[in-house]
């Protein structure tokens, strides 16, 4: 019975996963409630990616239990001073660092910028501080699941079990701009159990850039095409394991090869930087050839920006029927009547439930009619309109009301 009473807590306690105020006076009522509730509570924390939605005093909270693992001899020698100024006298009640599931390396700046004085603290010793952090994470947080590398940090590559916690990941975030040959070759031998995986790359504003930024930039976009290569060799360790794929840079630059192994995938996001090489057919000519040779069967989600409709095509017609969403974005400087799209969306999501998509007109009205009296379940649909770029926005059952609605706008117009 006692058990029971504990499991029931468990998914008291999973609804209020994101009131922490809550979490804590649960913790405060007794010694089950405070065993049960503390891990969820300190998971909340570790999930926020920015550390700064929390006040400054709960975040001082958190960064004082952490300093209490980290070794207070070597951290003396370097003059950091732990927080807050009541040090934890006494043996924890809990290993907290098995809590965390999540890391960015925003969080520990954060905390190296709280625990050293502005003033005494050299930018060498803040390093070492910010090594000793990784050093206690890749050896005691067991249970981080979630890895967000979109900052400029290689620090904690030298730190001893990098290669256990990153064989530990299911979530990997990485930012290209921060990558080099040698991280990404060292990704591929060590990340073998990826289930989700975004890349992103940060769009470059002179204005806010110095000098150094700017010869790091311009090495990085010589070097991408040699980092797309390796990523495509990570995607490719990967395949078994991975249901959630985020690219957002330059796609064209990406080996395809992987393609027809991703029998797992759930969701495919692929957001083209370049959307200049959106009409260069000798690009596509690979991406295409595997494509065809490849089949989505478990396919929910499809998100792609400045992509050719005989790519989206194509990963449509290859998916299993059993997509939920898509979201579809092209470019105004090259407009199309989308039809061979929308008719294959019709033919293909007899599933689909929610539908954004561009540039429809009174040229491709017949298609979309087709996709409202095929695609049942259809609840939500986003359109903007090639004459003027207005949007309707609806959320409806009626697909018929909704298409006379569509209608009367191409007949005013």
């Amino acid at each position: 019975m006692t058990q029971l009473i504990e499991d029931v807590l468990l998914l008291i306690f999973a609804e209020l996963h994101r009131d922490p105020a809550s979490l804590y006076s649960c913790i405060l009522a007794n010694k089950t409630w405070c065993r049960l509730a503390i891990p969820i509570l300190w998971e909340y924390f570790s999930c926020a990616y920015n550390p700064y939605i929390h006040k400054e005093e709960s975040r001082k909270k958190l960064y004082n239990v952490i300093a209490h693992f980290l070794p207070k001899d070597k951290l003396t020698e370097i003059n950091i001073e732990l927080l807050p100024s009541n040090p934890i006298s006494n043996e924890l009640l809990f290993n907290y660092m098995d809590f965390f599931t999540h890391l960015t390396p925003t969080w520990i700046e954060d905390m190296v910028q709280l625990t050293c004085k502005k003033d005494s603290t050299s930018v060498f010793n803040k390093l070492l501080l910010e090594y000793e952090i990784y050093f206690l994470i890749f050896s005691k947080c067991k249970n981080i699941r979630y890895f967000n590398w979109t900052k400029s940090k290689k620090l904690f590559l030298l730190c001893p079990n990098v290669k256990e916690f990153f064989s530990n990941l299911r979530h990997l975030k990485l930012n290209v701009e921060y990558m080099t040959p040698e991280i990404l070759f060292n990704l591929t031998a060590v990340c073998q159990n990826i289930t989700n995986l975004e890349v992103i790359n940060n769009n470059y504003d002179e204005d806010s850039k110095d000098d150094d930024d700017l010869i790091s930039f311009i090495r990085m976009k010589n070097n991408l095409p040699f980092l797309c290569a390796q990523l495509s060799d990570v995607i490719s360790k990967n395949v078994v394991t991975l249901k959630k794929i985020i690219l957002k840079l330059t796609i064209t630059l990406i080996s395809p090869t992987f393609f027809p192994l991703l029998v797992n995938l759930q969701y495919l996001s692929l957001y083209n930087d370049d959307d200049d090489e959106l009409y260069d057919s000798v690009k596509w000519q690979e991406w295409e050839h595997y494509l065809s040779l490849t089949f989505f069967p478990n396919l929910q989600y499809l998100g792609t920006s400045y992509l050719p409709s005989s790519i989206e095509c194509l990963i449509i017609e290859r998916s299993g029927g059993k997509i939920l969403e898509i979201d579809i974005c092209h470019t105004l400087d090259h407009p199309t009547e989308n039809r061979i799209l929308i008719k294959t969306i019709s033919e293909h999501c007899p599933m689909i439930r929610r539908l954004t998509m561009e540039l429809i007109n009174s040229n491709n009205l017949n298609e979309v009619c087709n996709i409202f009296s095929k695609c049942v379940h259809l609840e939500e649909i986003y359109f903007t309109t090639m004459s003027n770029g207005d949007k309707l926005n609806t959320v409806s059952k009626d697909n018929d009301q909704f298409v006379t609605k569509i209608a009367r706008n191409f007949i005013s117009e």
